[in-house]
C-alpha cells in the first residue's frame, strides 16, 4: 500500500461511511456472566527442552478456554468428559466458558498463567503467536512415540493441521476444526428445465444462468446478494485476488480481482437478475419456494435449508437441489473455510505434551465425526463418510455428502491479528456497492485506506 500516493478527499465521505457502518454493525455484547478467569500456575519455561518422550503427563490436570455456546459447548463438555474416562495417563481436562475470550486469554497471556488449550479464531490465534505464546504441534505430530502415523496424517485433510498457519508460523499453531465452507446453493431441477446438466463452473455461465432464471410475470430471480464476510471472500479468491500476501505482509483491500468480483455483482444488479437482499434468510425462502435459482451461503445453513425445502405431506424435498463450489476463473475451485483452532499455549512442557495428547484423542476419527455429526462442522477425515454413522446421516442429506469433499479445495481467510476488522470493512464496501452507494473501485480504495489507518494503530 502507498496511501501518500492516493488523492484521499474524494473519498473521505466513503471512508466516513465505511467506519460509521462497522459502527452500525457491532454486535452488543451479551448481559453472559462468565465465570472469572481461573487462577493458574505461572510459567517457568524450561531453559533446556528435554525429549518429548522422556516427558511423563500423567496426572495433569489441563484447563481449556473456549466461547462455544448450545451445542457445540454439549459436544465439546461431552467428548472431554470421555478422554478424561479413556486416557490411561490419569490427564483431567478442565474445560471453561469465557466471555470475552480474546480479552481475556490476552490478560491471562501477559500475566503469565495461561490456560493449556484455547479454542480461538485463526486472527486470535496469530495474535497470540505474535506474542510467542503459542506452542507449535509440528513436534508432537511427528514424534515417534505420541504422534500421528503416516496412515493418520494422509487420512487428514491437510487444512487441519496447517488452516491456521502463515508465513511467519513455525510450524502448525493448532488443530483447525469446526469447519464451514463457502458454497452456492443451486435449484438442479430447475437447470434441468433450462437444459443445463451442471452448475456453472465461471462467472460468465453463472450471469447467462442467473438471467435466464428472471421472470418479471413469475417473480422469479436468478440471485440475492447477502453481503456476507466468508462469501465475498470467496468470491475475490475465486477470481485470483489476494487480500494479504502474507510473506510481503500487505493487504491490499483494493486488489484488482477485488474490484473485479464487485464489478460483477454490480452487472448482476444492472442486468436486473439479482437484488440485493436486505432481510437476513430471505435468499433461503425465496429458494425454497422456488422463486431464486442460486444463492450462496455457508455449509453451515444445509440444516436450514433442508428443512425450508422439506414437504412434510410427502416426506420428500419439495424440488431436487444441491450445493457445488462457488463459480471461479482459477485453474481449480477455490473453497473459502471458515472455523476454529484448538491451539497449545506455552505452560510447561509436561502439561504441554498432556495438552497435545487430548488434541490428538480430539482428532481420531471416532470423535471427528461425532463432532461433525452434533454440530453440523465438515469431518476433517478423508475417511469419514465411510463410518456407519455417517453413512446413515449421508442417506438423509446427501448434499453433506458434496459438501465433505469440498475440503480437498479448501482455503482459509487471512491469518493475520485483526482481520475480522479489516474483513468488516470489505464487507461494508460490498455494501455500499450493492445499494449504488459508490462504484467498485472507490469503494474498496477507500476501505484499504481505512485499513491502513487501523494497521498504523
Amino acid at each position: 500500500m502507498n496511501p501518500e500516493n492516493r488523492v484521499l478527499k474524494p473519498f473521505l465521505a466513503v471512508i466516513m461511511a465505511l467506519l460509521v457502518g462497522i459502527s452500525a454493525c457491532a454486535l452488543e455484547p451479551e448481559t453472559l456472566s462468565s465465570p472469572p478467569p481461573t487462577v493458574l500456575p505461572t510459567v517457568e519455561p524450561s531453559p533446556t527442552a528435554p525429549p518429548v518422550e522422556t516427558l511423563d503427563p500423567a496426572g495433569c490436570t489441563l484447563h481449556l478456554w473456549h466461547s462455544f455456546t448450545g451445542q457445540k459447548e454439549a459436544t465439546l463438555l461431552s467428548l472431554a468428559a470421555r478422554f478424561e474416562a479413556d486416557n490411561s495417563q490419569g490427564i483431567r481436562l478442565r474445560v471453561e466458558f469465557h466471555r470475552p475470550l480474546h480479552q481475556e486469554v490476552l490478560t491471562a497471556i501477559a500475566a503469565g498463567t495461561p490456560p493449556d488449550i484455547v479454542i480461538a479464531a485463526c486472527d486470535q490465534i496469530a495474535e497470540y503467536a505474535a506474542l510467542d505464546a503459542v506452542a507449535s504441534l509440528t513436534p508432537y505430530v511427528g514424534n515417534t512415540e505420541h504422534g500421528l502415523d503416516e496412515a493418520e496424517q494422509a487420512d487428514l485433510w491437510p487444512i487441519a493441521l496447517s488452516g491456521c498457519s502463515s508465513a511467519q508460523s513455525k510450524g502448525s499453531p493448532g488443530l483447525f476444526f469446526d469447519a464451514q465452507a463457502a458454497v452456492m446453493f443451486y435449484n438442479s431441477a430447475w437447470l434441468q428445465k433450462l437444459k443445463i446438466e451442471a452448475p456453472p463452473q465461471n462467472w460468465s455461465d453463472f450471469r447467462k444462468l442467473a438471467n435466464l432464471a428472471r421472470d418479471k410475470k413469475a417473480a422469479t430471480w436468478g440471485y440475492a446478494y447477502v453481503n456476507n464476510g466468508l462469501t465475498l471472500v470467496n468470491w475475490i479468491s475465486s477470481l485470483g485476488g489476494v487480500l494479504f500476501d502474507a510473506r510481503a505482509g500487505q493487504v491490499t483491500l483494493d486488489d484488482t480481482q477485488a474490484v473485479t468480483a464487485l464489478a460483477v455483482l454490480q452487472d448482476l444488479l444492472q442486468d436486473g437478475c439479482a437484488y440485493c437482499a436486505t432481510e437476513a434468510g430471505s435468499d433461503r425462502v425465496n429458494f425454497a419456494a422456488e422463486k431464486m435459482l442460486f444463492t450462496f451461503g455457508s455449509t453451515a445453513d444445509l440444516a436450514r435449508y433442508s428443512e425450508a425445502i422439506y414437504n412434510t405431506k410427502t416426506q420428500k424435498a419439495k424440488f431436487a437441489w444441491d450445493i457445488a463450489p462457488l463459480p471461479y476463473l482459477t485453474s481449480g475451485p477455490v473453497v473459502s473455510v471458515q472455523g476454529s483452532a484448538m491451539s497449545i499455549l506455552y505452560t510447561t512442557l509436561r502439561q504441554q505434551l498432556a495438552a497435545w495428547l487430548f488434541l490428538k484423542w480430539f482428532v481420531q476419527r471416532e470423535n471427528d465425526v461425532q463432532w461433525a455429526l452434533e454440530t453440523g462442522a465438515l469431518p476433517l477425515h478423508k475417511s469419514g463418510t465411510e463410518t456407519p454413522e455417517m453413512q446413515a446421516y449421508l442417506e438423509q442429506n446427501p448434499q453433506f455428502k458434496t459438501a465433505c469433499t469440498l475440503l480437498a479445495y479448501a482455503a482459509t481467510e487471512p491469518v493475520l491479528p485483526g482481520w475480522s476488522d479489516l474483513r468488516a470493512l470489505l464487507v461494508n464496501a460490498a455494501g455500499m456497492v450493492c445499494t449504488g452507494q459508490a462504484e467498485p473501485d472507490s469503494a474498496l480504495a477507500a476501505a484499504d485506506t481505512a485499513a491502513d489507518s487501523l494497521l498504523a494503530r
